[in-house]
């Protein structure tokens, strides 16, 4: 009895210890973030800042040691193999950088790279970044403990990211000229949001730390703020709860539950490789001559473009966008930010249902080749064979779901729609700034896919005709394809809804899309997505053109384009954001917000889910049109 008692006290000791030191952890890294924060964003060079860095040491010495009280510990849980062999590593790093690297580097007299690396100050800065993401996040999951609905949720994660985002962009260092909060809060949800709308050139107007700012929002909101912090999470706990299992399985309309955070780490994966393939297509495409002195200046250039043509932001390092002289005429350029564009829009369902079908369709070809084909090859005669066996193999199901054909389908339809119409409206206008058939084509094309929430603009938009820009409007309204990182209405949901329009045309009562009967209540979703959409579009113009009244510059399409491109989180504008007043700098804001959440989902989050309905009330006809 005795022993039992002992051992139930020693596991609670255990616990409670372990509770204190986790809290010790969490407000200690919280002190020392924004202590780092206050060094970047207040000192300048010329201070001394070894007080603060002796802090970062010994806050970092302190973390080590009750790291390493965790390392007995974690042996005895079913930890997963790659966690422990993380710690491990880490644990190793911890003791090689804490035991006088200098001394052990001057023993063997080497002061090369790794020399530079280990001994540099921005490696603790890397590290206390690094551990203050991983303890925020874990406390931030949390949360999940409460009744939180996943609506609300994810609207409130995107109110946090933006307000802190607004607060760092406002910091002294990390612009040119002090900035009003109207900007800072317009400028941290334009990056949120992956808008893109700029009422300050993020080129001209901010310093590289405020540029590096801007990134890291792109970056966290074209993931999502949830999916990010789940990440993190899951990367970093050993376990996880059933709550948050749904919780992700919602955000990420992945149907079994056991799959939701495989789904988050495809999504983290297919986000870093397509960014890398993309920022190192990019390096290629542009030369030094194009306003490029350095190696460093082209690979900022080219990892800054990648993450936000990826998340279709719009954001660039360059002074005027892409109207600059140094890019405009850089075809090769424009093609890969139009194809990383069309990736971030297609949406992580679609790439990972297309991945699974194109691995069977290689299993298959495989077992296919050796069932049935006889090769033999001699190579002493120079002589081979083929011959067919027509052996039975296992074939396979590919399996691509009508989800993603209509999202595909509907996408090329809009490209080649937006091509065609821009190469012809504007082939004696905008297009006359590119020699040749081909370079117009290129360029017609570029823009059928920026107003698809991309936002990268090379003209002055106020020059082009009216009917082109009502057709950008459109396709701004349609925007990317659903659970990606574009905006708009989505091209399901117009499909859906374009569809039943002819289903109900040719008299059907029921929606049938390739061979698969679609759900009544899809159908409804995609109506109230489009109505709440077309009230949103509509109030919003009509405060701005309130707000703009005395402002002889904003037009009524001028409003309504900025309108739209704000819901939609596109980015293009006709030049009159930065010239708005204060309360149509807010209203856009929220537009960006709404955009970006979704306004059925804030919507939503207001009302009480109504249980299954238990009983039928008689049918009446109400006439309708």
């Amino acid at each position: 009895m005795l022993n039992f008692l002992k051992q139930g006290l020693s596991k609670y000791q255990k616990s409670k210890l372990n509770k204190i030191v986790g809290q010790f952890l969490f407000y200690s890294t919280i002190i020392t973030f924004f202590t780092t924060v206050y060094e970047f964003g207040f000192l300048d060079e010329s201070t001394d800042t070894s007080l603060l860095h002796n802090f970062y040491y010994i806050y970092l010495l302190v973390y080590f040691f009750s790291f390493s009280t965790r390392i007995p510990s974690m042996f005895e849980k079913k930890s997963k193999i790659y966690l422990i062999i993380i710690r491990i590593l880490l644990f190793a790093f911890l003791i090689f950088y804490f035991f006088n690297v200098k001394f052990l580097f001057d023993a063997v007299d080497y002061h090369g790279w790794f020399y530079n690396l280990i001994t540099s100050p921005n490696l603790v800065y890397v590290l206390i970044i690094a551990i203050f993401f991983i303890e925020v996040s874990k406390s931030t999951f949390k949360v999940l403990v409460f009744n939180i609905t996943p609506e609300i949720l994810f609207a409130l994660s995107f109110i946090a990211l933006i307000f802190l985002g607004a607060g760092l962009l406002m910091l002294p260092n990390a612009t040119v000229t002090r900035i009003k909060f109207v900007d800072a809060l317009f400028m941290a949800t334009s990056a949120t949001s992956i808008t893109g709308l700029q009422c300050i050139d993020s080129a001209v107007g901010f310093t590289s730390l405020g540029q590096g700012i801007i990134l890291a929002l792109l970056q966290i909101g074209g993931l999502g703020v949830m999916t990010f912090t789940c990440f993190i999470v899951y990367f970093f706990k050993d376990t996880s709860s059933f709550k948050a299992g749904a919780m992700l399985g919602n955000m990420t309309g992945t149907e079994r539950l056991g799959n939701a955070f495989a789904t988050i780490l495809k999504i983290v994966a297919y986000t870093l490789t397509i960014e890398a393939i993309g920022a190192l297509c990019i390096f290629l495409s542009v030369r030094y001559d194009d306003g490029f002195p350095s190696m460093y200046d082209k690979a900022t250039f080219a990892i800054y473009n990648a993450v936000s043509a990826f998340c279709n932001a719009g954001f660039t390092t360059i002074p005027g966008s892409m109207t600059s002289d140094l890019v405009m005429h850089n075809y090769a350029l424009k093609i890969i930010i139009s194809v990383m564009a069309i990736l971030g829009g297609v949406g992580f369902p679609i790439l990972m249902n297309l991945q699974d079908s194109g691995s069977k369709f290689i299993v298959n070809l495989k077992n296919w080749i050796v069932s049935n084909v006889d090769f033999v090859f001699q190579p002493t005669k120079f002589r081979f064979h083929i011959g067919w066996k027509g052996i039975s193999f296992v074939h396979l199901p590919r399996v691509v779901n009508v989800n993603t054909k209509l999202a595909t389908i509907v996408s090329i339809v809009l490209l080649f729609f937006g091509t065609c119409s821009f190469l012809l409206l504007e082939y004696r206008n905008s297009l006359t700034a590119h020699d040749g058939f081909w370079y117009k084509l290129i360029d017609s094309f570029y823009y059928s896919v920026m107003p698809r929430s991309a936002g990268f603009n090379d003209s002055d938009l106020s020059l082009f005709r009216i009917p082109t820009l009502l057709i950008m409007m459109f396709l701004m309204w349609v925007g990317a394809s659903p659970v990606s990182t574009g905006g708009g209405v989505k091209t399901t949901t117009f499909g859906v809804a374009l569809l039943d329009i002819f289903s109900i045309l040719r008299g059907k009562d029921r929606l049938e899309i390739f061979c698969r009967k679609i759900a009544n209540s899809t159908v409804r979703h995609a109506f109230a997505v489009i109505m709440i959409s077309l009230a949103a579009l509509g109030l919003g113009t009509f405060l701005l053109v309130i707000f703009e009244e005395n402002n002889p510059d904003a037009t009524l399409l001028n409003l309504a384009f900025e309108c739209t491109s704000a819901y939609c989180t596109c980015g293009l504008s006709m030049g009159v954001t930065p010239e708005l007043s204060a309360p149509s700098k807010y209203l856009l804001a929220f537009m960006m917000y709404l955009g970006r959440v979704g306004a059925l989902t804030i919507a939503a989050a207001f009302f009480t889910k109504a249980k299954s309905l238990k009983y039928m009330y008689p049918k009446e006809k109400v006439y309708i049109g």
